[in-house]
């Protein structure tokens, strides 16, 4: 069924524009040069944040910057309002009082889907985001915020978002996980049920409300019946199953012009928990698991400031563009060291890091440099004893007569122009019958050589086939006399933070979870995330 839109505004869908007699006191026109920043001389302010206005002082942000100047307003206003500005005075303040609440579900360059209310439109792409929940006003980016964990306020102009502003901290309990079908983001249809019980009388929620039904067969099917493009379901107790998987949490589902998303609500605690074994094997040493517990947490916390999945409602989703989640299951040795490290994170300068890991280096890991990046200040280069894992080194077959690309032909030469002091390759040209092109970032470099390979023969003497991608950028290239090219490499991974067979290793030897971060990232602290800031 359709919801009702609910829009809460203080007076009507349009702005009451209120204007305010300002007092000013200028020196030849201009401001005093102690001022934050000076106003320009003909402009409007548009949607800009009144942060205070006493003492004959009125502050304002509107484009990342806070300005300031002599003034008195006839009733006392903070928040969004139009600025209009003549000959370097300010002749007129239109506020804009219309403001609605709700939680943001997910927002594109248009709308914003709001808990309660549906979609409403936004004024233009580019809308400012002011974040008020601490003790300074400041302006952020869109992307910042927390799809689904935001009690937003969405000011109005002619019944259309204009601003918005954020007056608490984000509730980070639950993380919204995109379950990807494949490379894709949509499914053509999708089929829900709970998981088995000996009893057999679990049913189905559906939109918070208890049902007796204990399988939705298509849910395609129940848009088409229903009038509805959403749906969120969940077991009254326990476990759903989803495409061969059984979750915990909530699946919202959403109708999209090309398929259905899946998305997966679920307590960050317990995602760490399905995230840990399906990142590393559950037979780890508990110090080694602990270690990739705060990694996985640490990551999962950072990533819920991104937009990249905001459309669909979602932080993050279920492949290894991110974490592999919900692969095979729980362990109780997993378990038990996200419970033993619950809530912990990693932080540097008392921010969050970016918590980058990975399977397997060649004795050396690596910085931003095999991204072509600038490496943050908890990035380091250490050496790495991971000759525990069969990927520690590792003889590749590569095959020019197996594909014919379509910007060079067919391959007849794989120059490497660059290589980091570790080994890793920074740049390399791929020459054929028709061109050539220059790859210089490892993901790239894995991807494009990954199409000619053919198998790999790892450490330990066993071989892989049908794999996309060669397992590092580093690397040497010997061309065989039958046209075939040999790569000679080590590692699995991009080889940036913390390695996991490295972590293995390192436990095994009597190192804490405390011990692995410290080696592996620079200047960094182990931190209740409660204490931060959202």
């Amino acid at each position: 069924m359709k919801k009702s839109v609910i829009i809460l505004l203080a007076i009507t869908a349009l702005c009451v524009v209120l204007t305010f007699l300002i007092v000013h006191k200028y020196t030849n026109g201009r401001l005093p040069a102690t001022e934050t920043n000076k106003i320009n001389e003909n402009i409007v302010y548009e949607n800009a944040y009144i942060v205070s206005n006493e003492d004959n002082t009125i502050n304002f942000v509107c484009g990342g910057k806070l300005f300031s100047t002599d003034g008195t307003m006839q009733e006392n206003y903070t928040g969004v309002a139009d600025i209009s500005v003549v000959d370097g005075k300010i002749k007129k303040i239109s506020s804009k009082p219309d403001v609605m609440t709700g939680k943001m579900l997910s927002y594109n360059e248009g709308q914003m889907n709001i808990e309660g209310t549906g979609q409403m439109p936004m004024v233009s792409k580019q809308i400012p985001v002011y974040d008020a929940s601490g003790e300074n006003v400041q302006e952020i980016a869109i992307d910042e915020l927390v799809v689904g964990a935001e009690e937003l306020s969405y000011v109005l102009d002619s019944g259309k978002i204009c601003a918005i502003v954020r007056n608490n901290d984000p509730d980070l309990t639950y993380i919204r996980v995109l379950l990807k079908n494949g490379s894709d983001e949509l499914w053509d249809d999708i089929a829900v049920e709970v998981s088995a019980d000996p009893g057999g009388t679990q049913t189905l929620m559906i939109n918070d409300e208890q049902t007796d039904i204990r399988k939705i067969e298509s849910i395609k099917q129940y848009f088409e019946q229903s009038g509805s493009d959403t749906i969120k379901i969940s077991p009254a107790n326990g476990f759903f199953l989803f495409d061969g998987h059984t979750y915990e949490g909530v699946l919202e589902c959403r109708q999209y012009d090309g398929g259905i998303t899946a998305v997966n609500t679920i307590n960050v605690e317990d995602y760490v928990r399905y995230v840990l074994p399906s990142e590393m094997p559950s037979t780890y040493d508990a110090q080694a698991l602990m270690a990739q517990a705060v990694c996985a947490r640490t990551f999962a916390y950072a990533q819920m400031h991104n937009g990249t999945y905001a459309d669909y409602g979602a932080n993050i989703d279920d492949s290894t563009a991110y974490q592999v989640y919900n692969s095979g299951g729980t362990y109780e040795s997993t378990d038990k060291a996200v419970k033993d490290t619950a809530h912990q994170v990693i932080t540097c300068g008392g921010e969050l890091i970016t918590c980058y890991y990975f399977s397997t280096s060649p004795g050396m890991t690596e910085d931003m440099e095999v991204w072509d990046s600038q490496t943050p200040q908890y990035i380091k280069k250490v050496r790495s004893e991971d000759d525990n894992s069969p990927y520690y080194r590792w003889k590749a077959v590569l095959d020019a007569s197996e594909y014919t690309d379509e910007k060079i032909g067919k391959l007849t030469a794989i120059n490497v122009e660059k290589t980091s002091d570790s080994g890793y390759v920074l740049s390399v040209t791929l020459e054929g019958t028709e061109g050539k092109i220059t790859y210089k970032t490892e993901n790239d470099i894995r991807k494009a050589l990954g199409r000619y390979l053919k198998s790999i023969e790892l450490n330990d003497g066993s071989k892989r086939e049908n794999l996309t991608m060669i397992p590092s950028a580093c690397f040497t290239v010997e061309k065989s006399g039958d046209g075939q090219f040999i790569l000679s490499g080590g590692g699995f991974g991009h080889g940036i933070g913390m390695s996991q067979c490295g972590a293995g290793k390192m436990a095994e030897n009597g190192a804490s979870y405390n011990d692995i971060i410290g080696y592996y990232y620079k200047d960094v602290t182990i931190t209740d995330i409660n204490d931060l800031a959202g």
